[in-house]
């Protein structure tokens, strides 16, 4: 069986994702180190609502209309390599459950550009590619109207900044 470097991009995201999520996952709110970890609710109740947050020109923008149940936590880590050349935003419901129905998702980047994403629905399963877009010229990704089964755990993104010539 040959592997070619198309087979290897995912295995080698998920290891990225795992380490940074890892490193998030122990520095709370730490600017300094590339890292910022930010706790909020998402609300049922029919409402579109935006959650934002930056690392300087880098930011992470996720909306959402949710239903059922009551509020949940989840987090939003917002991290990048020391030349800032590199961002990773991740929009997750700690342990991997959520008892919500999502009508809808997007979560837009600005500052960098997608390379890849990926969204994730119960116990980490990731989402099959016809519920989601990876929109790279919206930069963004977000659910598919009438594909989306209205479970989300968690999405993924790595962005690359400009590049600077020393």
């Amino acid at each position: 069986m040959a592997l070619s470097i198309g087979s290897l991009v995912p295995v080698v995201l998920i290891v990225l994702f795992t380490v940074l999520g890892f490193l998030a996952g122990t520095a709370h709110l730490n600017n300094e180190h590339g890292v910022l970890e930010e706790v909020f609710d998402v609300k049922p109740g029919g409402e579109t609502i935006t959650v934002e947050h930056s690392m300087g020109s880098f930011s992470c923008a996720f909306t959402y209309v949710s239903h059922g149940g009551t509020n949940e936590g989840w987090v939003m880590t917002i991290s990048a390599n020391p030349e800032k050349t590199s961002f990773t935003c991740t929009v997750e419901r700690p342990g991997g459950r959520s008892y919500l129905f999502f009508q809808l998702f997007n979560l837009k980047i600005k500052g960098a550009k997608i390379e890849e994403a990926e969204a994730f629905g119960d116990a980490d399963e990731p989402l099959r590619a016809e519920e989601y877009v990876v929109n790279k010229k919206k930069n963004a990704v977000s659910y598919k109207e009438g594909m989306f089964r209205s479970h989300l755990t968690k999405i993924m993104v790595l962005a690359l900044g400009p590049k600077t010539e020393l």
